[in-house]
């Protein structure tokens, strides 16, 4: 009797899992088919186009530049016998500042010119004698020959001795001297650092998405910790043609110094750029474009499918770009989620 009943509930047992498997059987064929239903369906994020106007800005740090720094180099050897200015003076292009020793040079020089005198007198004097048959074709083709040998000796010897005569190459401040009078200096020795200060040049990085927006001859706000409650205008002379490795555009500001704020190159200074549209546009985030800026397109969420729409795109901000043909404003369109779509997709908003 105890075996009959054992036996009863073992298989009582066995039913009851069957049925739970039967069960959990039918019910995952009916989530299999649900999923079935709804697999062909991507769900993505959608935006509308907007009209608006967008306002942002960009503060770029960097040190103020000198206009003009240039070195002046010896252009022959020789001693320093004179020094005519020094560290701090002012001077103009082409103020002498220094002179190497040129004795000798001058006395090269006075014979280079008789020579190069004399030569002319005899191009002159065979060139009436040739004419009366009195020296040949020859020797008046040799005294021209000469002629142009003395010329170029004389101009030689007038350059050597004017490299004795050390100039400013620019104008400016005297920054820095490196010889003593009486010192021997060599060719290509630097001897002076002329700094023009009276202009100043920022050097600031833009990105990519603001860069069309600058344009040269733009007056640009300039700022610096000296003076930190004022503000200096400058004038946008340069715009780089490419980006560097870090995909930023060199822009480059003029800024006429003051002599009631003096600026000096190598403080910092900040650069204030005003990006707001001018007019009102239609916008829509960035995240939208699909494929390259040279052939934008964007999926646009219409009857729950995807339809893939190509655009024409003005301004390119930080997060928005501007729309300037191909939608309307109020067209629903994908900005997220597009990776997985093709046109006429079946799509779902999850945001809305």
């Amino acid at each position: 009797m105890k075996k009959i009943i054992i036996t009863v509930v073992v298989f009582a047992a066995i039913a009851m899992v069957a049925f739970t498997l039967s069960g959990n059987k039918a019910e995952m064929e009916e989530n299999a088919k649900l999923a079935e239903e709804t697999s062909d369906v991507i769900p993505v994020e959608i935006a509308s186009v907007a009209r608006k106007k967008l306002e942002s800005s960009l503060q770029a740090t960097s040190t103020f530049e000198a206009i003009s720094d240039l070195d002046i180099l010896a252009q022959a050897d020789g001693l320093i016998t004179k020094m005519f200015h020094q560290k701090g003076d002012f001077v103009n292009k082409g103020t002498l500042l220094a002179q190497i020793e040129n004795s000798s040079l001058k006395a090269n020089l006075i014979a280079a010119k008789a020579n190069f005198d004399k030569a002319k007198i005899d191009v002159e004097r065979f060139t009436a004698l040739a004419k009366k048959e009195a020296v040949t074709q020859r020797q008046l083709e040799d005294a021209k020959i000469n002629l142009n040998t003395t010329e170029a000796a004389y101009q030689n010897a007038q350059k050597q001795l004017n490299d004795t005569y050390i100039k400013a190459n620019a104008a400016g401040t005297i920054n820095d001297d490196f010889f003593q009078e009486g010192s021997y200096v060599s060719k290509n020795n630097k001897l002076y650092e002329v700094v023009d200060a009276r202009k100043l040049l920022l050097n600031v990085k833009v990105t990519a998405s603001n860069i069309l927006s600058l344009s040269t001859g733009q007056k640009i706000a300039l700022s610096t910790q000296i003076y930190p409650n004022a503000r200096f205008k400058g004038t946008l002379v340069s715009i780089g043609a490419k980006a560097d490795d870090g995909l930023k555009y060199n822009v480059e500001i003029v800024l006429d110094n003051s002599s009631e704020k003096p600026l000096k190159p190598g403080m910092f200074a900040q650069a204030h750029f005003d990006f707001s549209s001018q007019v009102e546009g239609l916008y829509i985030s960035r995240e939208a474009l699909t494929g390259s800026v040279k052939d934008p397109k964007v999926f646009v969420f219409k009857n729950g499918i995807a339809q893939l729409t190509s655009i024409k795109v003005g301004q390119i901000h930080e997060s928005e770009m501007e729309i300037v043909a191909g939608l309307t404003e109020g067209t629903q369109v994908v900005v997220n989620g597009q990776i997985n779509l093709e046109n006429g997709t079946k799509i779902r908003a999850i945001n809305q």
